[in-house]
């Protein structure tokens, strides 16, 4: 998994985007050569997804080779792995895939084997060889940053230990889920061990926040003494907070929740305090950065350079609290998309 370093969580991307040019320049096309290009994800059952569309579209008016069709899994998995399939057996010249979960990795790497490109984005494959580049965050180190802030919260506020910290899950089996749970438990870890936190409940919640309510009901109906929800998303953390309302627990005060994907509600939490922090990792930026790459793919021949490990390409990420929320937009999209890492690409603004 790529690393992060941690200070880049201290800024806004808006902010850091600023001295960049927005000249709406292009790479030269080979003239004449046309691409189908299939973007095949999760589809528009959770919000999250829905700016990836948008970026697709954005991103495509400047690769007019690129011809791209946008297909909705419904959150299946076998509905994608078909999606997938379909896609090899009509030729398209290249996939750009938001796994619903790793079940997909099989066709994915069918594609590959024949010579179809693969490019993942915010989800990955459970294979390295089932894709060509991977495009998103660093999961584990969203995890830790999220868990980090509000452990470190809870000791300037001195709540009273052993703190008793709730994790909510994603969609099992999908690489965001794993790798965030990864870091939120290395993150827990040495308090766990110092006998400063009570790991009371680990459970999916599936990144729904119906799902995620109901799980926190049935729980809290049980044991209301908890100080901490740490959910996989923005969309469970809302869940929680509704649940935690619903008990009438002071929530802000000695109950706290974290989520993570800056949902516009969410951000609206932390300025009104029912929510800790969040941490923004930009599903726009990821989608725009997947057609610049395969652009650089069919056009040039270009995937990252060996400096980005595995083929990680890694998107900024902010930690969001009270302090800078005013900055940050809805989703984490910036104002302008700064250039993808590597190969030939230009920065450009965001038409919302």
């Amino acid at each position: 998994m790529k690393k992060l370093v941690a200070p880049i969580v201290a800024a806004a991307m808006s902010l850091a985007l600023a001295g960049w040019s927005t000249t709406p320049s292009r790479p030269a096309a080979h003239v004449g050569k046309k691409y189908t290009i299939d973007f095949i994800f999760t589809g528009y059952m959770y919000p999250y997804f829905a700016p990836m569309a948008q970026a697709v579209k954005q991103a495509a008016a400047y690769y007019p080779n690129l011809s791209i069709k946008i297909i909705a899994a419904n959150n299946s998995g076998s509905e994608e792995s078909s999606e997938i399939d379909e896609a090899v057996a009509s030729g398209v010249n290249g996939i750009i895939l938001n796994p619903v979960d790793g079940a997909v990795t099989s066709a994915a790497q069918q594609a590959m084997n024949d010579h179809i490109p693969v490019i993942t984005i915010d989800r990955d494959v459970d294979s390295k060889s089932a894709r060509i580049a991977f495009i998103g965050d660093n999961d584990v180190k969203l995890g830790e940053i999220q868990t980090q802030y509000a452990l470190k919260y809870l000791a300037a506020k001195h709540i009273r230990t052993p703190w008793k910290v709730v994790i909510l899950q994603g969609t099992l089996g999908s690489s965001t889920a794993i790798d965030r749970l990864r870091g939120e438990m290395n993150a827990l870890r040495p308090y766990i061990r110092d006998h400063k936190v009570q790991l009371v409940l680990n459970q999916s919640a599936n990144f729904a926040t119906n799902t995620a309510e109901q799980v926190m009901s049935e729980f809290l109906a049980k044991d209301p003494h908890i100080n901490l929800v740490l959910a996989g998303n923005d969309a469970m953390a809302l869940g929680a907070i509704t649940a935690i309302q619903d008990q009438h627990l002071p929530l802000g005060k000695t109950v706290f929740v974290a989520g993570a994907d800056a949902q516009p509600q969410d951000l609206e939490d932390i300025i009104h305090g029912t929510q800790l922090d969040d941490v923004t990792h930009a599903p726009f930026v990821e989608a725009y950065w997947a057609v610049e790459a395969m652009a650089n793919y069919l056009e040039y021949h270009i995937t990252p350079p060996t400096h980005f490990k595995n083929g990680d390409v890694v998107i900024p990420m902010t930690l969001v609290t009270k302090a800078n929320v005013s900055q940050i937009h809805a989703w984490g999209t910036p104002n302008v998309i700064p250039p993808l890492p590597y190969g030939k690409s230009s920065a450009h603004r965001v038409h919302l």
